[in-house]
Order: structure tokens, then sequence, then C-alpha cells
């Protein structure tokens, strides 16, 4: 009787040993799925900013939209739109490496991709490569940068 008792409490004993194991698992689970649906949540909500300044200057979001004349530094024939023009695009670089960082394994480099393509004739400018904007973002925004230049 004494030895049946025995078998059942370390049969008791595993099970607990395994169901502790599978709550932890599923603990640490469920924390890397929030963790990266908080970085998606403020990915997401960085390019949505850029989305309304976009809406708000569409002229910048596509400079085909006025006259863009590096030479000149101007937009549509003004100084002070050429320099809104700049903030523009810095910002949109900004937010687009900021996206990619905080949500790396999503396609916020299919979306930069496409975003910065509006954009390169600016980027492929002798202007713009004077300028030394590119040493000022991370590895993988150069690259694109680098890839509109070349397109």
């Amino acid at each position: 009787m004494m030895d049946g008792l025995v078998d059942w409490v370390a049969h008791i004993d595993t099970v607990v040993e395994w169901m502790s194991t599978f709550a932890a698992v599923t603990l640490f689970v469920a924390t890397v799925a929030g963790a990266l649906a908080k970085r998606t949540y403020w990915a997401t909500m960085l390019y949505a900013g850029q989305c309304d300044a976009a809406l708000a200057n569409p002229k910048f979001s596509n400079p085909e939209l006025g006259k863009f004349d590096l030479r000149d530094k101007t937009y549509n024939g003004e100084k002070t739109e050429f320099e809104r023009y700049e903030w523009y695009v810095a910002r949109l670089v900004y937010v687009l490496d900021g996206a990619m960082r905080l949500a790396p394994y999503q396609q916020w480099r299919a979306v930069a991709k496409t975003q910065l393509s509006n954009h390169k004739h600016y980027f492929a400018s002798d202007y713009y490569a004077r300028q030394g904007y590119v040493s000022h973002y991370s590895p993988r925004m150069r690259k694109l940068i680098q890839q509109q230049r070349a397109a």
C-alpha cells in the first residue's frame, strides 16, 4: 500500500514539474509576443505621424507636384520651400529608420524603399552628397539611400 502511495506522489511531482515548465514557457512566449506587439505599435504610430505630414504637404511627399530646382535650391521658385522640403525628407528618413529599428522583422524596409524612391533625384544630387546627411542614419538606411542614388 505504501509503495503505491510513494509511486503516486512521485507521479504527481513529475506532472507538477511539467506544468510549471509549460507555464514558464507560455509566460516567456507571451512576454516576447507582447514586446513585439508594442514595437510594432510604436513603429506604426511613428509612420502614421509621417503620413499626416505627407497629407499636409503633398508637394513635399511627391516633389513632382512642383518645380524642384537643386541648382538654385528652390522649390516653386522659393528658397524657404526648398528648406521645408529638406526638413520633410529628413523627417521621412528618420521616421523610416526608426520604424525599421523598432520592428526589424517586418515589412518596413519595403515601405522605406517605396517612400524614398519619390526623392531619388534629391538623394542622387551632388548637393545632397556634399551635405553629409547620410552619416546621421543607420547602416541599413544608408544602404537604402545609396540604392536610391544609384537608381
